[in-house]
């Protein structure tokens, strides 16, 4: 028989509650890659191992049962099961476990072979806990990309892959751990510490296996302050067996576990003893219990929704409902909450849809970082997105998969939205901005837009894009340093990349706002703060990866180099594309000028070709730097903030920068592209 591609080592002992599930799991698997199943029963007495002799003859893939033997623990039972598998890579599921997802195995084999120097990949979980029936999926970690690595000095500084049912290991590695590590007790981390000796770990964003946590789990049955007693007990042997190599990230470790009891013990002292278990799980069975995400069907649907919720409950399910009603229905419906503290979890729980998964982060992580992690569980062509407090009418999707079968060279669709009360109903009056028009855009060629970008800002819905899910892997997903801007930056990398489609007179999102300012995009002092450091982050890689002919298209009319060709002059191009280019960001993108001018002064060469060009020396840098925009930015954000940013200057605000409150109401109706524009012709006009 040649040799299989995958070993899957099924690791168990008493488990008859869930072998039957995990077995099951096993069989559901799709891939491309060869596989043999191991299983490893550590003496069970409750019949677990003739439930697993009777799979193993009719299994889907070639399977057997190690010779029955004494109990040898759990540490030893993976030294028997490991030695008996002949796989290039094995997969580890306990008994107890099983894997939520049909691709699985075909993810982590094919990331290990695109990946030769990987020792061991690992994929999300869900943390299930039996008791209370609550989910929450770990880790948050790996939320920016599609494939995380970890080295094996990060993974000493906490265990980031949570169990051994969600990992899969470079079998050539596994075998040249030290023996030793089989002398102790040796849990999924030690492995992965002793396996990253030869190759770092790496993380797969989807959630593919159920970790149970339950009573009799041998790490999960026990208590927090158990857990760390046990390890803070375990440590210094993992630091021997490891020979020294991660004494100092160990070290760390142990600290933190030292300090964590100490806590543990004052509150104790505090509060006196722990409160009574069954009043505590009673408590706790009172928190909403999700339905367990199921991937049961390896067909792969056209269209993945995602939508991220944080404390929306009122408007959550209406949003929903507003996708699970579109007239095109093939499509699934990925659901994160970013750790809610109303109601959200309880009213989701009882949506009735086959195409929901739904998943509960275990804290807050920011809105990006949460939509990331549900675009990393989407398995659709293509991908949508939908705020919580946001409505799609019946036909979007449809309306806009009509545009990619007739333009299939375009990357993502975006319509056009309607601004709606708390309520949802139109808005009247002075609650109706003068930028309400602000997506109802013309299509642009790539350069165009890339201008647009450049000197007004965003002008695409967000909640309406409808985009190829492969862009994302080629473009990156969202940057959750970003707050205000996150999309605006997606946007920037797209057209750099790909044609996009604007449905701009097709209003099909109902985007909901808020009296009260609480959106995220609202006019508040903070945010317009934020914007602005925002857009010169954006700004710094703004250019990066634009072909010539792009910049060309979206500039040529200002170019002082119109006909650069070597890499010097095109830098000498882009940084005066900074200052020449008209709009309202033109004070922001001043200080980029600044700044790309002043280096290429500093640049010897640069400095003599902008001097025999264009006549630029270092007076015309020294007069760009003493004009008013530097000085207007700067009044900008005091009188927004109400405060002064340096000591010394409170006297010349009062004379010269109008009062926040005033600058405020200037802005409630005014485009977030135009404030620049706007608070800087209200400094001029008091300077």
């Amino acid at each position: 028989m040649a040799q299989p591609d995958i070993s899957v080592l099924v690791v168990t002992h008493n488990h008859v509650r869930h072998i039957d599930a995990a077995l099951a799991s096993i069989a559901a698997q799709h891939t491309e890659f060869s596989v043999e199943v191991v299983i490893a029963d550590d003496d069970s007495t409750d019949g677990t191992r003739e439930i697993a002799e009777r799979w193993a003859q009719t299994a889907p893939f070639p399977a057997r049962v190690l010779e029955a033997a004494e109990r040898l623990g759990t540490t030893r039972n993976y030294e028997r099961g490991f030695a008996a598998c002949s796989g290039r890579y094995i997969a580890v599921l306990e008994g107890d476990d099983e894997w939520i997802s049909v691709d699985k195995l075909e993810l982590q084999a094919a990331a290990l072979e695109d990946n030769p120097d990987l020792s061991m990949v690992a994929t999300r979980f869900l943390l299930y806990e039996t008791g209370t029936g609550r989910t929450t999926a770990r880790p948050v970690v790996g939320g920016d990309r599609f494939l995380t690595r970890i080295t094996s000095e990060r993974l000493a500084d906490n265990n980031w892959f949570g169990t051994f049912s969600a990992c899969m290991y470079r079998t050539e590695y596994l075998r040249r751990i030290p023996a030793e590590v089989f002398d102790v007790v040796s849990y999924d981390w030690m492995i992965a510490l002793a396996i990253t000796e030869f190759g770092d770990a790496a993380l797969v964003p989807e959630v593919c296996t159920m970790y149970r946590a339950h009573p009799g789990g041998t790490w999960s049955g026990s208590s927090g302050r158990a857990r760390a007693e046990k390890l803070l007990d375990l440590i210094p042997t993992y630091m021997s067996v490891l020979g020294g190599r991660l004494d100092r990230q160990l070290s760390r470790v142990m600290h933190g576990l030292e300090h964590e009891l100490r806590e543990l013990a004052l509150e104790e002292k505090r509060q006196g003893p722990p409160i009574d278990p069954k009043a505590a799980r009673s408590t706790q069975e009172q928190a909403p219990k999700l339905p367990l995400p199921r991937v049961g069907d390896p067909r792969r649907p056209t269209v993945s929704v995602v939508m991220t919720s944080y404390n929306h409950e009122k408007y959550v399910v209406e949003a929903a409902q507003s996708v699970l009603s579109q007239t095109f229905e093939d499509l699934e419906f990925i659901i994160v909450d970013d750790f809610s503290t109303d109601d959200s979890l309880s009213r989701l729980a009882k949506l009735d849809d086959p195409r929901v998964r739904m998943y509960a982060l275990p804290q807050n992580i920011g809105g990006a970082a949460a939509l990331n992690f549900a675009i990393q569980q989407t398995r659709g062509e293509y991908v949508a997105i939908i705020n919580s407090d946001d409505l799609w009418v019946r036909h979007k999707l449809e309306r806009q998969l009509a545009v990619f079968a007739e333009k299939p060279h375009v990357a993502a669709v975006f319509t056009d939205g309607y601004f709606t009360d708390e309520d949802g109903k139109p808005l009247k009056g002075d609650r109706i901005p003068e930028w309400s028009d602000v997506f109802r855009q013309p299509n642009r060629s790539q350069g165009q837009w890339l201008r647009y970008f450049l000197t007004r800002g965003n002008a695409l819905c967000h909640p309406s894009v409808l985009i190829r899910r492969a862009v994302y892997e080629e473009i990156g997903l969202y940057d959750n340093t970003l707050r205000q801007l996150p999309d605006l930056d997606r946007w920037v990398a797209l057209v750099k990349a790909h044609p996009i489609e604007v449905l701009g007179t097709e209003p099909l999102v109902r985007f909901r706002t808020f009296a009260s300012k609480s959106n995220a995009s609202a006019s508040t002092p903070t945010n317009i703060i934020r914007t602005y450091h925002e857009h010169t982050v954006i700004t710094q890689r703004f250019f990066e990866g634009a072909s010539d002919e792009l910049i060309r298209d979206g500039f040529g009319d200002i170019l002082r180099f119109p006909n650069f060709s070597t890499d010097l002059e095109r830098r000498c191009a882009l940084a005066f594309v900074w200052l020449d280019a008209e709009g309202p960001l033109k004070e922001i993108n001043r200080v980029q000028a600044l700044t790309e001018i002043r280096s290429l002064l500093l640049d010897p060469d640069a400095k003599l070709l902008l001097l025999a060009s264009i006549g630029v020396d270092d007076a015309f840098l020294h007069n760009l730097a003493g004009q008013a925009a530097g000085a207007k930015t700067l009044g900008m954000l005091e009188a927004l903030a109400g405060t002064s940013f340096s000591k010394g200057r409170d006297e010349v605000k009062r004379r010269a920068f109008p009062g926040p409150l005033r600058v405020m109401r200037a802005l409630g109706n005014t485009p977030p592209n135009q404030w620049p524009r706007l608070i800087s012709n209200r400094l001029r006009r008091r300077v």
